[in-house]
């Protein structure tokens, strides 16, 4: 995510990026923050499902419940801002990205057929196989991730866009046979 000095036309984001952009407790999140800043700023088109959209509901209340119970047990006594309301601020943060970049929704049953081919030819799962077959779909220049599983694709048929420290993780995958 670093290195890229010419910004891609059009990107997919995955949960795993959106998260660790938003999050800045998030691993990853100097480097995510930074890439979905550019890439905003720079007026890339961010493609995304619904499914995007209920993962980061989930990881946004999972996330806040975790930091509700962790702040008291720190100080032993219930923190001011509830689980909800910090589940709420990490949503507000995703639609003000929404809001301020060129944004296109995809529903996933558009995706199935190409979805089977990632499921079946390089095993991902189906959530992550819906996130390559929208790069595949919509002719994007790639996937924005922080999750080096997407590296037993082919890089010809998923380029991806990974902080430093994950692209060498992503690179064994991609010398594994698929």
């Amino acid at each position: 995510m670093e290195a890229v000095e010419l910004m891609p036309e059009s990107v997919v984001l995955d949960h795993s990026f959106v998260f660790a952009a938003l999050e800045s407790e998030a691993r990853h999140h100097a480097a995510a923050a930074d890439f979905l800043e550019r890439l905003t700023r720079g007026g890339t088109r961010l493609l995304f499902t619904d499914l995007l959209e209920l993962q980061l509901h989930d990881r946004a209340f999972a996330t806040a419940i975790r930091a509700q119970s962790a702040s008291q047990r720190r100080s032993g006594r219930t923190p001011s801002a509830g689980a909800d309301e910090l589940a709420r601020a990490f949503i507000g943060r995703w639609r003000n990205v929404l809001l301020e970049s060129d944004a296109v929704h995809v529903e996933v049953s558009d995706l199935m057929d190409d979805l089977m081919y990632y499921s079946e030819r390089f095993r991902l799962s189906s959530i992550s196989a819906v996130h390559a077959a929208l790069v595949m779909a919509a002719d994007a220049d790639g996937l924005a991730t922080v999750d080096p599983t997407f590296g037993a694709v082919d890089a010809s048929l998923l380029p991806l866009f990974l902080p430093r420290d994950v692209v060498r993780f992503a690179r064994r995958g991609r010398e594994l046979p698929a």
